[in-house]
């Protein structure tokens, strides 16, 4: 086997990887998921900050 082919043979399946990746990313199917795992960022972050200023100020709701 030429050196040439298989760098052409590489190049083939990682572009077909790639185009593989891009309709998996814009499948209808997979929209929620990829939306919670947007908005998780932010709802774990407003959590964690009523943690820490619960505890800074004393306050406690669950009482």
């Amino acid at each position: 086997m030429d050196l040439n082919l298989i760098r052409s043979l590489v190049t083939l399946a990682l572009f077909a990887l790639f185009v593989i990746l891009i309709l998996q990313v814009f499948s209808k199917k997979n929209k929620r998921h990829f939306d919670n795992a947007g908005k998780a960022l932010f709802d774990d972050g407003d959590e964690r900050s009523v943690e820490i200023k619960q505890v800074n100020t004393g306050v406690n709701n669950n009482e």
